[in-house]
């Protein structure tokens, strides 16, 4: 059976680029936040798969902020688009997946936390989560829709009959002492 393949992902820099001077700050922060984690964790951690996507996800933060700053705006927002889309197609799963593994860690788990909060709130203000909402907001629309029309009955129906339930009772069983 082939694996489902998601279709590309309509991403945009007017999302980025019309933020909020809040969501803006935010970014910047999330960036400085970055910069001295990985200063402080560089010497330890170095040949750690968390690290490493640490320092990608510092070095492509500081390549948006520069973005987003440019006063050329239809460039910039030609490489934020590219770049978005390298994210969720390259880095957003992996940098995910290796932040978690860190949460399991137990003396890194705030560490971990904080990385994966960080990954998560670059999405939601990027607008990559907004994108994946409406993606499952289409699936349950469409799963509502065939419960309403009736469709589900057909498949599930025949494990749950509701004209005759027949409960099994059991049987009592004695102990032998």
């Amino acid at each position: 059976m082939p694996a489902a393949t998601i279709p590309p992902l309509p991403f945009s820099a007017e999302e980025v680029l019309n933020a909020s001077e809040k969501d803006k700050a935010q970014l910047k922060d999330i960036h400085t936040l970055l910069d001295k984690l990985f200063v402080r964790n560089r010497n330890q951690h170095r040949r750690n798969h968390w690290f490493k996507s640490l320092w990608q996800f510092r070095k492509e933060m500081r390549l948006l902020v520069e973005e987003m700053e440019h006063k050329k705006k239809k460039w910039a927002a030609e490489q934020i688009t590219s770049r978005l889309k390298y994210w969720d197609e390259k880095c957003i799963h992996q940098w995910y997946l290796h932040f978690t593994q860190l949460v399991a860690v137990g003396p890194f788990a705030v560490l971990g936390l904080a990385l994966m909060a960080s990954v998560a709130r670059v999405c939601r203000i990027t607008g990559i989560t907004a994108v994946y909402e409406e993606m499952a907001s289409d699936d349950v629309q469409g799963v509502l829709t065939a419960v309403d029309e009736g469709l589900l009955a057909e498949e599930y129906g025949g494990m749950m009959d509701v004209d005759e339930p027949q409960w099994d009772e059991g049987e009592v069983v004695e102990r032998e002492e």
